[in-house]
């Protein structure tokens, strides 16, 4: 039996679960609190995260909780903890646009071990619990394309959170990248994009400013399908950088790196 069986249950449940719970709102959603410029939570934001975690609080009694929108203050402890981001794009979700996921990941002793992404756009999900595979559904990743181009997401969400240094740089290295290469540029708006560089839909991800529930569950999956990922410096990336460039190759992390870093 895997040493992560429970867990490798625990996603194929609960995904389907999230997209049940999420599907069963009406497209007037209400919003619950204000958190800044074009920042809230939604109805839907708090009814998946109360699932989760009492799905979690079940299977795992042990574990304990790190979650954006009530568990958002708790310490990453030196045990396990399962860190949940239920609605990543909800800025997306309250205006309607199908553009969003739920974050769901597993560190132990400060390692993330085990993690899942609930895609609601695609009713898929992704994920992997090591040993360098990872899943879409119940089938192992396809085999990606290298005949598409260079397609690259950036998340603009967090320019509103950067100091004017910061998001000058960010500003700068997207002005690089647009003139001085044939890549496609895109923003999502959430960090879907981080889950598609994992399994291949996109080549490379830049994302200025994030808490760990926003990208934990797709740096794992990234790590696993043979991705690179680093701090904004290209320092090795933690369940605690406040940042990062991800690519599903070298050459292209190299690329968006050096760009950043010259901005």
């Amino acid at each position: 039996m895997s040493a992560f069986a429970q867990e490798t249950d625990f996603f194929h449940e609960i995904a389907h679960k999230v997209r049940e719970l999420a599907n069963s709102f009406s497209d007037d959603i209400s919003i619950t609190k204000h958190k800044g410029i074009d920042n809230y939570a939604t109805e839907v934001d708090v009814a998946v995260e109360d699932l989760i975690v009492k799905e979690i609080t079940k299977k795992f009694p042990g574990d304990a909780v790190l979650a954006e929108e009530a568990y958002a203050d708790t310490t990453i402890p030196i045990k396990r903890i399962w860190i949940i981001d239920p609605i990543c794009g909800t800025s997306n979700l309250g205006r309607g646009i199908k553009n969003y996921c739920t974050n769901i990941a597993l560190a132990d002793n400060g390692q993330l071990v085990a993690s899942c992404v609930v895609d609601h756009s695609q009713n898929n999900y992704f994920w992997s619990v090591g040993q360098n595979t990872l899943y879409i559904n119940k089938d192992l990743r396809y085999p990606v394309r290298d005949d598409l181009g260079i397609t690259i997401d950036v998340d603009l969400g967090s320019l509103k959170d950067l100091d004017e240094k910061e998001s000058q740089k960010l500003i700068n290295c997207l002005q690089h990248l647009t003139n001085e290469t044939n890549y496609a540029l895109v923003s999502l708006n959430s960090s879907l994009g981080f889950a598609y560089t994992a399994i291949g839909k996109l080549d490379g991800f830049i994302n200025s400013y994030c808490h760990p529930w926003d990208i934990c569950a797709s740096s794992f999956l990234i790590q696993q399908s043979g991705g690179i990922i680093s701090n904004l410096d290209g320092k090795p990336w933690t369940i605690l950088s406040n940042g990062a460039i991800a690519a599903r190759n070298k050459a292209v992390h190299d690329k968006l790196l050096s760009y950043y870093l010259n901005s």
